[in-house]
């Protein structure tokens, strides 16, 4: 150990410093490590709340042989602590898996990264859980703000740790503590986390380009059977063997003042890979889309081809929506035979398909042909000649198994199963060139646009060491993101007017499409304590990354139509017509497509600023009611407020907007809107909607 020790600090440049302990200050952070490198402070200087738990900064868990998940603890390991400046900071720690720890402060943010080695015998190095603020010192009322769907609020963490753990008592070591936990990419859409108290807020962020997996971690340590150590970490898997060594990418952990949407800011500056291509026109011109499914799993025929101009588009184009985004229409039905897509015989094939789409163009609709980007039916020819090659392996080396059961008029196919499906692995070229066949067979219908399901947030990690990739596969997300820019290139080489998209929003995906079909997405509501509900999501991805073009999703009847709209409008997304899951158009829903009518004609008029412009959520406009929800859009040279209010009675608020002039007012329902003199005053019903629109001063 002292040999490493010595060796590593050699190699340090001649200004470090050894000292018992290293305290880092700047104007805004103070963050101290004592002799050991336990962190004793870690405080925002703004407001005074130290975060700190006086415990170490990381754990690693090991496998050897049948051991599968050992821990070793930092606080248990010697460490030499290096003060390089007043700002910045190494620990260097040794023992069998010895830690190198920098931490530099900028601003209000710690940048820390570390490089873990494995010199042990006969151990794999399998998670490094940092950086972590053991038994940190958080309000017991502090939210979580995850990225979940694009954005969630859990209001009580503490509390939610426990009860989530409650459902799967002591499949962990629950006896020794409980966890809460969720994984990037596969169930976050950005690689960080924010704990958000009244006033100030502390911030997790991983900016690494290569998407690892990556676990957002919390966990509440029992001591004496009691629940006492609350831990927040993040945990990569290296899964490293004697000699070799593991770097981190950098971590932010930042102390901040104000809310989520501080944290957001700071994440979409560190993702610096983050950079969205040129969008086709009518994707810039689209309200959403009527998605369809033609055949379905079970065999039913839901639209022949005949009314897809007849009774689909028409039906959409009736209140706005002049796009189709289309399912189910080869052979085997929607979530079925892929990747073979049979052509439907049986209504002419593709020739007549074509022919139909051509009639949709021929009264000014659009069309998107779906295809699934991962998933291939067990039951076709293609898995058994290659797909059970290239599909992903587990680590006992059996493929990975997916099933979704949907039914008709009975229960069977639903209760007792019907499709199995594995998921192919995007780390084989094999699979590339699947995707690139789609394309073909799509540009040969003549379609508008290209949709991939599933593919823009993670896949399973995949063990198959034949495939060319690492083993286990923990940067899956970046083969994704990289054979998506291949699939883009593919397109637009061929036809740069066609949109290519996909399902998920997510930051290592959004940027190689032109529009994203959400999920994980909702407008549910729950109680905070305040005077009014709050929707359990937010805008955290729209507000990060605002020119990505995003869709809603779950409106699928008349229920709630009204309030659930006006949310997607004032949150600058296009609409997903969904009706009985794409069993149904939007007739069979008058309520929806009355208010659809009503919202896209307001989208329609200020498409330059809800639609085309950037989504800024509060940022450029305060209204001095808080019951009332609102957000705000900028372009060149107009802002635009966009308010509405969930309450059963009246509200009435002054709006006002720095550097800015309002000019006039628009929206739907009962509003009330005035401006003799000063900022406007704006009064509104139970799910009334304004929008006012502001021009900058010049």
């Amino acid at each position: 150990m002292k040999k490493y020790i010595a060796t590593t600090i050699a190699a340090l440049a001649c200004a470090l410093a050894f000292a018992d302990s290293a305290k880092l200050e700047n104007d805004k952070l103070l963050v101290e490590f004592d002799s050991n490198g336990n962190l004793v402070h870690f405080k925002n200087k703004a407001d005074n709340v130290d975060y700190a738990g006086g415990q170490g900064l990381w754990r690693i868990i090991y496998q050897k042989g049948e051991l599968l998940e050992e821990p070793v603890e930092c606080e248990n390991t010697l460490a030499t602590v290096v003060r390089v400046s007043g700002t910045e900071a190494k620990i260097l720690y040794g023992g069998e898996f010895p830690v190198e720890v920098s931490c530099k402060l900028d601003g209000d943010d710690a940048v820390f990264s570390a490089k873990v080695s494995n010199n042990s015998e006969g151990k794999i190095l399998r998670e490094f859980q940092f950086p972590m603020i053991k038994n940190a010192n958080l309000d017991r009322g502090v939210k979580l703000i995850h990225s979940g769907g694009g954005g969630g609020v859990i209001n009580n963490l503490y509390g939610n740790v426990v009860s989530a753990t409650a459902a799967r008592p002591y499949k962990a070591q629950d006896n020794k503590a409980v966890e809460r936990y969720s994984i990037y990419p596969t169930e976050r859409t950005m690689n960080m986390f924010v704990l958000q108290g009244k006033k100030s807020s502390l911030m997790f962020a991983s900016l690494d380009p290569n998407f690892e997996v990556t676990l957002h971690l919390f966990r509440y340590r029992k001591e004496n059977d009691q629940f006492k150590y609350f831990d927040v970490a993040m945990v990569k898997y290296p899964f490293i063997k004697k000699g070799e060594s593991y770097q981190t990418a950098p971590f932010v952990v930042s102390p901040h003042m104000g809310d989520w949407r501080v944290s957001a800011k700071k994440y979409a500056k560190g993702a610096t890979w983050f950079k969205p291509g040129p969008k086709p026109d009518f994707i810039k011109k689209m309200n959403g889309w009527h998605r369809i499914i033609l055949r379905h799993q079970y065999g039913t025929i839901l639209f022949p081809y005949s009314e897809l101009e007849t009774k689909i588009n028409k039906s959409g184009k009736d209140c706005g929506i002049d796009t189709i985004l289309l399912f189910g229409w080869w052979f085997e039905g929607m979530d079925a035979g892929y990747p073979d897509y049979t052509p439907e015989a049986s209504q002419g094939g593709d020739a007549e398909l074509k022919k139909r789409i051509a009639d949709v163009h021929a009264k000014g609709g659009k069309v998107i042909l779906y295809f699934n980007g991962q998933l291939i039916d067990v039951s076709t020819k293609f898995y058994k000649e290659l797909g059970e090659k290239i599909c992903v392996k587990t680590p006992s080396g059996l493929p990975h198994i997916e099933r979704y059961p949907f039914g008709g008029e009975g229960t069977g196919l639903r209760a007792l199963g019907h499709k199995t499906f594995v998921t192919a692995c995007h780390g084989t070229k094999e699979w590339e060139e699947v995707l690139k066949g789609y394309v073909d067979r799509a540009l040969s219908l003549g379609v508008d646009g290209v949709f991939l399901d599933q593919l823009g947030n993670g896949s399973q990690i995949c063990w198959d060491e034949t495939h060319g990739h690492k083993v286990p596969c923990t940067d899956m997300m970046r083969h994704k993101s990289e054979m998506l820019k291949k699939i883009r290139a593919y397109i637009k080489e061929k036809n740069p007017n066609i949109a290519f998209g996909v399902e998920y929003v997510g930051d290592a995906t959004s940027m190689r499409v032109d529009f994203v079909h959400t999920c994980g997405f909702d407008y549910k509501m729950q109680s905070s304590g305040k005077s009014k509900p709050e929707f359990s999501f937010v805008p955290l991805f729209r507000y990060a990354f605002p020119e990505v073009v995003v869709s809603d999703r779950t409106i699928r009847d008349n229920t709630d139509v009204e309030r659930r709209m006006n949310a997607c409008l004032m949150w600058g997304l296009i609409s997903d017509i969904e009706i009985y899951r794409c069993r149904a158009t939007i007739d069979s829903a008058p309520d929806y497509k009355a208010y659809m009518k009503k919202i896209n004609a307001l989208r329609d008029k200020y498409r330059p600023l809800i639609l085309n412009g950037m989504y800024r959520d509060r940022d450029l406009a305060k209204v001095s009611n808080d019951k009332l929800y609102y957000s705000t859009f900028e372009n060149d040279s107009e802002i635009a407020v966009v308010i509405t209010n969930l309450l059963s009675k009246p509200e009435s608020a002054t709006v006002s907007v720095g550097g800015a002039q309002f000019h006039w007012a628009d929206g739907i329902g009962g509003y009330e809107v005035s401006a003799k003199e000063g900022d406007p005053k704006v009064k509104l019903g139970k799910n009334d909607l304004a929008v006012l629109v502001f021009k900058k001063n010049k």
